[in-house]
C-alpha cells in the first residue's frame, strides 16, 4: 500500500488528486493530523483509507505507516526548529513498521552551506538521514513554487508594480499542480529508486522577466520593484498578513534568491513523468483563467 502524509495541504491534497488517476482507491492510504477535515471526509466518501499521523505525536505513526510499502512525506510548515525533530520522527517510524521505499519533499540545492534557513536546518540534514537509513528512497527537491508570484496578484494588477526580492538575478519556479503530478508518479510507479530529483520549469526567471510574463497575461504594464531581503519580512506581514514568525522564517530563502543560488534549471520533471513541467506563461494563463472564472477580474 502507498501513504501520502500531510493530505490536507495544498501540495498533499494536488498529490493525492493526481494519484487517484494512478491508483485504485484501496491501493493508498492518507496520513493527516485532522482527519475530521472536510477534505479528509470526501477522501474517506471516495474509498480512500484516512489515518491519523502527527509527526509530533510519534505515538500516533505506528499506525499510519501499519502495512505501508511506498511513503511520501511531506515536511510542514512548522516553526524550523521543530521540523528536523519531526522529519526524524517520521523516518524512524517508518523504518519500524517496515516501509521499503522512503520518498521525501526537500528543497532545491539543499546542502549545508545554502543560505536557505530551513535547507540548513530541516531539509539538508533530513536527507542526510535519509540516505544513511538503509532505506529505498527518492528525495525530491523543489523548486520555489510559483503561486508566490500570485500571493498577492491583484495589488500587483492594481498598482502595476510586482515587487520581490531578487534583483537581477534568476530564480527556478514550478506549481504545486506540476509537482502534484510527479509526486504521485513517483509514488504509483517504479524506477525511481535512490534518486535526488530537482524539480524547476525549464528556465528560470529574473524578476523583470516574471513582470513581462504577467504583462503579457494581463494585458496590462507591469514593472518590477525589487525588495530587499532583509525588506522582505515586513512586507510579508504587512501586504500577505502572515505571522512575524513565519515571514522571518522566509528572509534566509530572499537572501539566497538574491544571490543566484536558485538560478537553475533542470529536465528532472520530464524524466520524471515524461514531460516539461508548465512554463511561467501557461502558468500564468492558467491563473488568468482561474480568475476569471471566479470573478474577480475587472
Amino acid at each position: 500500500m502507498l501513504l501520502v502524509t500531510g493530505a490536507n495541504g495544498h501540495l498533499g491534497g494536488a498529490v493525492v488528486r493526481n494519484l487517484c488517476k494512478l491508483a485504485k482507491p484501496g491501493d493508498f492510504a492518507v496520513a493527516t493530523r485532522n482527519p475530521q477535515s472536510e477534505f479528509a471526509h470526501q477522501l474517506a466518501a471516495q474509498g480512500i483509507e484516512v489515518r491519523r499521523a502527527d509527526f509530533d505525536a510519534p505515538d500516533t505513526l505506528a499506525d499510519a505507516f501499519r502495512g505501508i510499502r511506498k511513503a511520501l512525506i511531506i515536511s510542514t510548515y512548522a516553526d524550523n526548529r521543530l521540523r528536523l525533530r519531526q522529519n526524524l520522527n517520521a523516518l524512524e517510524a517508518a523504518q519500524r513498521a517496515g516501509v521499503e521505499h522512503f520518498i521525501y519533499t526537500s528543497f532545491a540545492n539543499a546542502g549545508p552551506h545554502s543560505l536557505s534557513e530551513h535547507t540548513q536546518l530541516v531539509h539538508y540534514p533530513t536527507e542526510q538521514a535519509i540516505l544513511s537509513s538503509g532505506l529505498t528512497y527518492t528525495i525530491l527537491r523543489h523548486a520555489l513554487y510559483a503561486e508566490i508570484l500570485v500571493n498577492d496578484l491583484e495589488d500587483t494588477l492594481a498598482s502595476g508594480v510586482l515587487q520581490r526580492c531578487g534583483g537581477e538575478a534568476a530564480c527556478a519556479y514550478i506549481s504545486r499542480d506540476d509537482l502534484g503530478v510527479s509526486a504521485a508518479t513517483v509514488l504509483a510507479t517504479p524506477g525511481h529508486e535512490n534518486r535526488i530529483y530537482t524539480e524547476t520549469m525549464a528556465r528560470a526567471y529574473t524578476g523583470r522577466q516574471v513582470a513581462q510574463v504577467l504583462s503579457d497575461t494581463f494585458g496590462r504594464r507591469i514593472e518590477y520593484r525589487a525588495v530587499p531581503a532583509l525588506e522582505w519580512t515586513q512586507y510579508m506581514v504587512s501586504r500577505w498578513k502572515v505571522s512575524p514568525a513565519a515571514a522571518a522564517s522566509a528572509l534566509g530563502t530572499m537572501r539566497a534568491v538574491e544571490s543566484g543560488e536558485f538560478d537553475l534549471a533542470t529536465s528532472d520533471y520530464e524524466t520524471i513523468t515524461g514531460h516539461p513541467a508548465r512554463s511561467l506563461p501557461q502558468f500564468m494563463q492558467q491563473i488568468k483563467i482561474a480568475r476569471e472564472g471566479s470573478g474577480t477580474a475587472r
